[in-house]
This record gives structure tokens, sequence and C-alpha cells, in this order.
């Protein structure tokens, strides 16, 4: 009898915590989190491009692509590097310049345009944001008569712009 009585006293005790544990809770916390996009716009330019050997009076030409990431609108420029070719003109090792200057066309530049050290939009409009838009453009460089032969560069620069 007695192990039943102390049987009969746990059972109430056991289920007297749980019905008092069972009626409680903690108050509920929410928290609000601010998290800051950022504006970025990446480019990734391939380091060199080519035109083969071009005969005098006539256009040689080549391609590249420009790839373009930009979390908001954007637009590509393009240029020749102003402080060592400000005519937008290639030049061989002593610095002599093409007569013709150098060209591009791309984006919405349907036609070979001469370029120059000042920015030129690639696109009329600006373009939709993007994870990853490739841009071809082609180069051209015309070789006059009055050019000595020879190996002639230039760089191009490119600026990726957001709106």
């Amino acid at each position: 009898m007695k192990v039943a009585l102390i049987r009969a006293v746990l059972t109430a005790v056991i289920l007297t915590v749980a019905a008092a544990g069972a009626g409680y809770s903690a108050n509920p916390g929410s928290q609000t989190v601010t998290v800051a996009a950022g504006s970025r716009i990446d480019l990734t330019v391939p380091a060199s491009a080519s035109i083969g050997t071009t005969d005098p009076g006539t256009c040689g030409t080549a391609s590249t692509t420009v790839n373009v990431k930009s979390n908001r609108a954007w637009n590509l420029q393009i240029r020749s590097e102003p402080t060592g070719y400000p005519n937008g003109k290639a030049k061989d090792g002593s610095g002599t310049e093409l007569v013709n200057p150098f060209q591009y066309k791309g984006g919405d530049v349907s036609a070979f345009t001469n370029i120059t050290s000042t920015y030129a939009n690639l696109f009329a409009t600006a373009q939709p944001k993007t994870g990853n838009r490739d841009v071809a453009v082609d180069y051209q460089q015309c070789v006059d008569w009055q050019d000595s032969p020879g190996t002639y560069t230039i760089v191009v620069e490119y600026l990726g712009v957001q709106f």
C-alpha cells in the first residue's frame, strides 16, 4: 500500500508540474534586418587583339568581346588611351603614327567610327541590368601608301557607366 501511495503522489506531482509548464511560454520576439545591396559594374576585356598584316590601300579588321555585369542600367564607353594615343592613331615603336585613325564599331555603332581620346557610348540608350552580357566590338585599321612597314599599336580603353 505504501508503494501504491508513493506512486499516486509521484503521479500527481508529475501531472501538476506538466500541467503548470504547458500553459507558459516566453514572449515572441522579432527583428528587422536591413541589407544594403551595393552598386557594381564589372567589365572583362581581353588583354589584346591583333589585326594581321594589312597591305597599303586596304583595311584590316579584328574582333573582340567585352563582357559586362551590372546590377543597374549601364552603358559601355570606348576611347583611345589619351596620353599615349591622343589622336586616336596607332603608333610604331618610335612614335610614328599611321596616317588613318583607328576605327571601331559595336553595340549600337553600326558603321566603323574613328576612335578619339574622349569616351564615346557604344549604345544610344542605357542597357538593362545584366549578370552576363557579351558586347562584340570590331576594330578596323586602314593602311595608307604613306605608312612605313612595321608593327603599330594602340591602347583602347573601355569604361562601364551606371545610371
